[in-house]
């Protein structure tokens, strides 16, 4: 038998690969810079980009979807806005691109004409042009009155700025005059209507001219400071200022009070004049406003009633717009509502409100901060400041931005109770400051009681025994503001009250 054969195996050769080292940062960072430097040579310059998307739109033989194009026409006025203007053609293109922007707002460019035009159906706004695409003069009609073309020095030094953002807001405020649910013809009632209020509280305005202080025209004056509508800016009506409004922050000094400087930096709390689309009301088409003279030379302001002959029903009423919305009590906005016998929208039924501490605390505090935390602290430059504060149940708010109204008689009024509510919201707030240190050492403690928004109680230890001060503070005058210090011994005057009173003035007035 013969011997089985033997087959030996194949030796196994292990075989260790050598690992790939990993790309250190430097090199993946170069080798990208590689790729950019590359491609460098391919990109085209702003305008050579947005002339290649303009191709692309209007090319009739592509065949785009509306979604595409309005994507593509979105990329196209971002690199408007990156591009300079420094020429007809770019200066043209810029205020297309606007007009694009501005819902119902339509472009004209009859070329080589030097005129543009942004209108749609009840207004226009011409742009006339230098040969260069600088601004020679912008006029604004409006269809109610198609007479009167008006030349607008606001918005031809806006274009000569190149400040389009800004021209973009006038040309949205224009447009919003007319965003009501109506016919063109009661579109055009609305603006007569506008029109009509705005010359009555101008002439209110002038009637209070001969007072000069600044600060009795802001808070005495029937309408306050009166800024007239400017472009597509609405008239403005400046009610309040407090010595906050005067502190510049950069300079860390005081900004002197004059209407100009109030105008020119927009200090204070102001209200815009607006027409807005609501249900049915009768508003003025006509001013009601008459001038006669009492027995010693005044002048004195009267009123028309609401009537057939000057007057219309609108699907619209007027409304004074804020900047922000406010904390405001809900007793004044039922005092308010009373005068103007409509409904503020922000408030509903008023089953919304909340105390109304809390909503001034996370207001002034942007969230930060909220009633229940344990005290307010603010920090002073040689003392620090704990404040517990508390008010009446029935003291309860809500966050007011607008309030219609029907007959300008009712603006006076309005701007009384805003005073009211922005002065114990200016008193409230200078507790809050989220910014302040907390839990310091040897800090002055003090516990507050708002009854109502004219009348606030402050406790405290007194100074000079070991004993409980009370401030009494009477906001009911905002030219007046009074306080009364109850001490247990009158041996311990701190100081008298008409000096609490003065320093208080000072500070909130």
């Amino acid at each position: 038998m013969a011997a089985a054969e033997t087959v030996s195996p194949d030796p196994v050769v292990s075989v260790i690969e050598t690992p790939t080292p990993e790309p250190t940062k430097e090199s993946t960072l170069e080798n990208l810079m590689e790729k950019l430097r590359a491609k460098t040579g391919q990109y085209r310059s702003w305008p050579e980009m947005s002339k290649s998307l303009r191709v692309a739109i209007t090319e009739k033989r592509h065949l785009m979807n509306t979604g595409d194009r309005t994507q593509l026409q979105k990329v196209l006025d971002t690199l408007q806005k990156s591009i300079k203007v420094t020429s007809l053609q770019s200066m043209v293109e810029r205020l297309e691109s606007i007009s694009r922007q501005v819902q119902g707002v339509r472009f004209s460019n009859n070329c080589p004409s030097p005129e543009l035009y942004i209108y749609n159906d009840m207004f226009y706004v011409e742009i006339i042009l230098e040969p260069t695409g600088a601004v020679k003069d912008v006029k604004i009609n409006h269809q109610a009155d198609p007479t009167v073309i008006v030349t607008c020095p606001e918005l031809v030094k806006v274009l000569k700025a190149g400040n389009f953002s800004e021209f973009t807001k006038h040309v949205e405020g224009l447009a919003s005059i007319y965003q009501l649910n109506a016919e063109k013809m009661q579109k055009s009632q609305a603006f007569l209507a506008l029109q009509a209020l705005e010359t009555d509280l101008g002439m209110l305005a002038q009637l209070k001219s001969s007072i000069t202080e600044p600060r009795n025209l802001v808070h005495n004056s029937p309408v306050g400071i009166l800024q007239k509508r400017r472009g597509g800016y609405s008239l403005k009506l400046t009610y309040f200022i407090s010595p906050y409004d005067l502190l510049d922050a950069e300079t860390k000094t005081s900004i002197p009070l004059t209407a100009e400087t109030v105008i020119e930096k927009g200090l204070g709390q102001s209200v815009t004049v607006c027409i807005e689309s609501s249900t049915a009301h009768k508003l003025q088409t006509t001013s009601l406003i008459t001038v006669t003279k009492t027995t010693d030379g005044r002048s004195q302001p009267q009123f028309a009633a609401l009537s057939n002959l000057n007057s219309t029903i609108l699907p619209a009423n007027f409304v004074l717009k804020l900047p922000k919305p406010i904390p405001m009590a809900i007793s004044l906005v039922k005092d308010i509502q009373n005068v103007t016998n409509a409904k503020i929208p922000d408030c509903g039924d008023l089953s919304n409100a909340q105390p109304l501490l809390s909503v001034i605390i996370n207001d002034a505090s942007n969230g930060k901060l909220s009633a229940g935390d344990q005290g307010l602290w603010v920090t002073l430059p040689d003392q620090h400041h704990c404040y517990f504060l508390n008010s009446s149940p029935d003291l309860q708010g809500v966050m007011v931005s607008s309030i219609p109204f029907t007959h300008p008689t009712h603006v006076p009024q309005i701007l009384v109770f805003l005073r009211q509510q922005m002065l114990f919201n200016t008193v409230i707030s200078s507790c809050i400051r989220p910014g302040s240190k907390k839990d310091a050492e040897s800090p002055f403690m003090f516990e507050g009681m708002a009854y109502s928004t004219s009348h606030i109680l402050v406790s405290f230890e007194h100074p000079l025994e070991e004993s409980l001060a009370t401030v009494d503070i009477d906001l009911k005058d905002i030219n007046k503001v009074s306080c009364k210090i109850y001490t247990l011994s009158s041996d311990a005057t701190m100081c008298t009250d008409d000096y609490a009173s003065k320093v208080m003035q000072r500070i909130h007035q």
